[in-house]
This record gives structure tokens, C-alpha cells and sequence, in this order.
């Protein structure tokens, strides 16, 4: 049962693969993301009592690491700029160094926040799940970009 629930879970990542080229990013990553939540949801079995709790705090850390993940990528494209002078690009490598820092801050934070709605083995197991789903996505995408 569980191989085909990730069976189902895992076509619409096929299908965002084969249409990465064209536009509409906006839908692809709405598939992954709810990819992402179906696989989380049925590898922690959260209660009921649980669930609304776990997907708030969840979802606010999500969206405050994407945040981080943006402002990094940015200033690294601008740590890396031929057209840049070495100032601006010690001063940027610096700015990623503390960025770094701040993302493992966020991360300590809202593992300390989502364990006060899940078990410390859900949490294990949360952590364990989203490592799958990444390795996984890479592997779909690098599958199909080999095509």
C-alpha cells in the first residue's frame, strides 16, 4: 500500500521534470510542495491533535527558510561577480558566512518550536522524510534531464 501511495505521490514530480523548460514555475513548485506535504503526512502519522499544530509552525519555518534560501543565492550571484571589486566580494562571502549562521539559527528555533507539537521520534522521522523527498526530486530531475 505504502509504494503505491508514493507511486501517486511522486507522478506529479515526474511531470513537472518533463515540463521544467517551459513557464509556469509557479505551478511546478505548488506539485512538489504538495508532493512534499502528502509524503510528511503519511511518514508521521500525525494525530488529529497534532496535525493543525505541526503544519502552522511547519509551514511558517518553510516559508522563513526559502526566505533565507533567496537572500543567500542572491548574495552569493553577487559574491561571485566578475564585474564586482574585491571588496564587495569579501563583503559578500561575509554576508553568506552570517546568513549561514542565521539559517542554522531558524533551523534550532523551529526544531525546538515543531517538538513542542510532535514527538521527538516524529521529529527523527520528519527530518529523515525530508531528506528522502530532496534525494529523491533530484533524482526524478537529473533522470530526466539525462533524456
Amino acid at each position: 500500500m505504502k509504494k503505491i501511495v508514493l507511486v501517486l505521490l511522486f507522478i506529479p514530480i515526474i511531470s513537472i521534470a518533463q515540463n521544467r523548460q517551459g513557464g509556469g514555475g509557479g505551478g511546478r513548485l505548488q506539485k512538489i510542495h504538495s508532493a512534499k506535504i502528502g509524503m510528511i503526512t503519511e511518514r508521521l502519522n500525525l494525530t488529529p491533535e497534532q496535525a493543525p499544530q505541526f503544519w502552522a509552525v511547519y509551514n511558517e519555518y518553510e516559508n522563513k527558510k526559502i526566505d533565507l534560501k533567496k537572500t543567500i543565492r542572491r548574495t552569493m550571484e553577487e559574491a561571485v561577480s566578475l564585474a564586482a571589486t574585491d571588496d564587495k566580494i569579501l563583503s559578500a562571502q561575509k554576508q553568506v558566512i552570517a546568513l549561514r549562521r542565521k539559517e542554522l539559527d531558524l533551523e534550532e528555533e523551529y526544531m525546538n518550536k515543531i517538538l513542542r507539537t510532535i514527538t521527538p521520534r516524529q521529529f527523527s522521522e520528519l527530518k529523515r522524510t525530508e531528506a528522502n523527498f530532496n534525494k529523491m526530486l533530484l533524482e526524478k530531475l537529473n533522470e530526466k534531464s539525462e533524456n
